[in-house]
C-alpha cells in the first residue's frame, strides 16, 4: 500500500491556493455591500413603503449581481415589497369606492319613510 504525498490529506477536498489580491477583495466587497443593502431595501419594502423600498432592493440587487456576488433575496423581496404595495394601493382603492357608495345613497335612505311598528 503506498502512501499519499505529505501535503495531501486523503478525504479531503483540495482547494484552489491561488492568492487573492487587493482588488480581488475590494471588488467582491463591493459586490458584498451592495448584496447587504438590497436585502436591507426589500425587508424594508415589505414593512414599509415598498413603492419606495421595492426599486431600490432591485438596482441594489443589480448592482451586486455586475460585481459577480448573488443577491436573489434582495432581488425577490424588492418585487415583494412591491406586490404588496399595490395589493395594498388596490384595497385602498376599493375602500374608498365602496363609502363612497355608501355616502352616495345615504339621501336616498334618509328620505324614505320608516315604517310603523305599532
Amino acid at each position: 500500500m503506498s502512501t499519499p504525498p505529505p501535503d495531501l490529506q486523503p478525504g479531503y477536498p483540495q482547494h484552489d491556493q491561488t492568492p487573492v489580491t487587493q482588488g480581488q477583495l475590494r471588488w467582491y466587497l463591493e459586490g458584498m455591500k451592495h448584496a447587504r443593502l438590497a436585502a436591507v431595501f426589500g425587508v424594508l419594502g415589505i414593512v414599509s413603503i415598498g413603492v419606495v423600498f421595492g426599486p431600490l432592493a432591485l438596482m441594489q440587487s443589480k448592482k451586486a449581481e455586475a460585481y459577480g456576488v448573488p443577491a436573489q433575496d434582495g432581488r425577490i423581496l424588492g418585487w415583494v415589497g412591491i406586490g404588496l404595495f399595490i395589493a395594498w394601493f388596490l384595497f385602498v382603492i376599493a375602500y374608498i369606492v365602496l363609502i363612497a357608495s355608501f355616502v352616495s345613497q345615504l339621501p336616498n335612505i334618509m328620505r324614505t319613510p320608516l315604517p310603523d311598528r305599532y
